[in-house]
């Protein structure tokens, strides 16, 4: 009985730290999973982007299109000036799909709901279920199975309108809804959500959109009874091929699409990427952006014909168990050298090794093995062993000192087990009013398009940066904070991080608008001195509430407003065009200006979310001067 005494004394902590490691991971299997997964995803968002097959094609309802369409003088097509409130004609999906299958498309699957009767009538019903009977076998509509809360929980589902399938009974469908993990994210394939949904509300449930998409191909579908399988995804949003809906809805766009042949047995699925639909979801490669609901779909669609997936092994009954042996049994070997850094280097570098064989199989292979917990009790044992070879080392010296009863100087080391903590990044956010300043050019879709016909795209760039330039300067002279841009568009905050009272804030983006005119003036002056064609703009201004806050990590943080007033200059800019004014302003922002400056009404209009409020433009004979 000695000798094991002796051992177990001399590996005491050894073994406590095993036995600790045990009981966390029986404790935390579920966050030991969601590491795997994270893991997973970094691993994927490392690889980079893969080139996704040509057969798939997203046809996107994009900020592109909805801007498009508000320019109603943009074509005398009276379905496309139809277009400017959303839910769109049924009209105009059957004309998407009649002309996505005259381009060579073999499916189509729309990513959209057809729930309710058409709000524009049993005529708009009837055209579009014309349409779905010309090209049935070549057609899948989404639906959806909603899961309600509360103390009538339950989950229904949403069907394609009966005044539709009553017009064309024969429609094949897809279901859109996606499984996310504990955390939010999706990372399982949508598909396979029908095992959950058919175990709860039948065999009627249709299979998932991708799946129902293969079908209609011909081709065969796996769903699988677990979670075990997992998008594999190509790269971030816009990853897969995308072509706006535009260039299907406009005559011209249409024709050289087709000539293009980018259609020809094409597999397409229809669906909203803009974030005013709100259907971007957190995935891998997502960011902050999100990842659109119908990409998502597509992945799996791409994924399903090239046989490719993540597959997830589970961690089997007992690997907590494991785990600790694995620690022991690491430390044990570790415990053959008297120094610190030795122990440290070998029991990190095999947790290393191993979260390196680990990235590879899901890299390259597709396979994802439960080896974070593994690999983080490794780096535990590591930073464990090293503070107690450190400890020993120490209570050697010492004896020593006191055995040859010598003086002996202490060794100065520098203590390592207060290392700082890596930080994931700050989020968080408040809730401010703000000021939101946008600004946008006139025209410049027509101006970017003959710029590209004759070769100019470095001029297009140049001259844009030179605008984008001045716009910063004069919003930072004015304390603003310019928070993105939007292709040809600057969009700026008043009031966000440095908070001012709102009439404040109000006269520094009047300010900001005033000196954007006079500076584009001066470029304008430039431009035309070089024999090129000047610019117009138009700048909006919108009070009300945003959440603002910081988005990332320690190693990059973006900081950006959403809400309210951003979603009102949006679409005040629409109106502002319409009425060709330069400056224009929402009514929260003109009660709060100083009662000399002459404003004038554009009238009252229905911003959405706010109901219907009087548009403001300032007066071009106004006197700024002692603004």
């Amino acid at each position: 009985m000695t000798m094991p005494l002796g051992w177990i004394r001399r590996h005491a902590a050894l073994l406590m730290l095993g036995s600790t490691v045990a009981i966390v991971a029986g404790l935390n299997a579920t966050a030991l999973n969601q590491l795997n997964l994270r893991f997973a995803g970094l691993v994927q968002e490392w690889r980079g982007k893969r080139t996704a097959p040509d057969q798939v094609v997203i046809v996107a309802i994009d900020d592109f299109s909805l801007q498009q369409a508000l320019n109603a003088d943009l074509s005398n097509d009276p379905l496309l000036k139809s277009l400017t409130q959303w839910p769109w004609p049924r009209q105009v999906h059957g004309r998407v799909l009649e002309r996505l299958l005259e381009a060579g498309a073999d499916v189509v699957g729309f990513d959209v709901l057809f729930e309710a009767p058409s709000s524009h009538g049993p005529e708009d019903d009837q055209m579009f279920a014309d349409a779905l009977k010309r090209h049935q076998q070549h057609v899948v509509l989404g639906t959806q199975a909603l899961t309600t809360r509360g103390p009538v929980a339950g989950v229904s589902f949403l069907d394609i309108a009966p005044s539709l399938s009553k017009m064309s009974p024969v429609v094949h469908r897809g279901l859109l809804n996606g499984e996310p993990d504990p955390d939010g994210v999706i990372r399982r394939r949508p598909g396979d959500a029908v095992i959950s949904l058919r175990q709860r509300l039948g065999p009627s449930v249709p299979d998932g959109l991708a799946n129902a998409v293969l079908k209609r191909l011909g081709g065969d579908v796996d769903v699988k009874t677990s979670g075990s399988i997992l998008l594999d995804p190509y790269g971030p949003p816009r990853t897969i091929k995308t072509i706006s809906i535009w260039e299907l809805l406009e005559p011209k766009a249409f024709e050289s699409l087709k000539a293009s042949k980018l259609l020809r047995g094409a597999l397409v699925l229809v669906g909203p990427t803009a974030a005013v639909f709100q259907d971007l979801h957190p995935a891998v490669f997502s960011g902050a952006e999100g990842m659109p609901g119908v990409e998502l779909h597509a992945t799996e669609l791409a994924n399903r014909l090239e046989g490719r997936s993540l597959r997830r092994i589970s961690a089997p009954t007992g690997w907590n168990w494991l785990i600790a042996a694995v620690v022991i049994a690491a430390g044990l070997i570790a415990g053959r050298w008297d120094r610190p850094l030795p122990r440290i280097g070998f029991l990190l570098g095999s947790a290393g090794l191993l979260l390196a064989i680990s990235a590879s199989l899901v890299a390259w292979v597709g396979i994802l093995l439960p080896m974070v917990g593994l690999a983080a009790g490794l780096g535990i044992t590591g930073i464990v062993s090293g503070g107690e070879a450190t400890v020993h080392l120490q209570w050697q010296r010492r004896r020593l000192r006191r055995t040859l009863g010598r003086y002996l100087s202490p060794a100065v080391a520098a203590e390592i087990a207060d290392q700082p903590e890596e930080a994931d990044g700050l989020l968080g956010g408040r809730l401010i009013d703000v000021v939101v300043l946008m600004s946008d050019i006139r025209g410049f879709t027509a101006f970017t398009q003959t710029m590209t016909e004759h070769g100019r795209v470095k001029d297009l760039v140049e001259r844009l940066n030179r605008y984008f330039g001045e716009v910063v300067d004069a919003v930072h002279a004015q304390e603003g904070t310019v928070d993105k841009f939007i292709g040809d568009a600057v969009l700026a905050v008043f009031g966000a991080p440095l908070q001012k009272d709102a009439e404040t804030n109000v006269l520094a983006a009047i300010r900001t608008a005033l000196s954007l005119q006079e500076r584009l003036q001066a470029l304008n002056q430039d431009w035309i001195a070089d024999g090129q064609p000047p610019w117009e703009q138009v700048v909006v201004l919108s009070y009300g509430w945003v959440v603002s806050g910081n988005i990332g990590s320690n190693h990059r943080m973006d900081y950006t407003v959403i809400g309210d007033a951003v979603n009102t200059a949006s679409r005040l800019e629409a109106i502002a065009k319409r009425c060709n004014a330069s400056i224009v302003m929402s009514e929260a922002v003109a009660k709060k200006l100083p009662s000399h400056l002459t404003l004038k009404d554009l009238g009252q209009y229905a911003i959405r979310g706010q109901g219907v409020q009087s548009v403001f433009a300032l007066r071009t004979d106004t006197d700024t001067s002692d603004l």
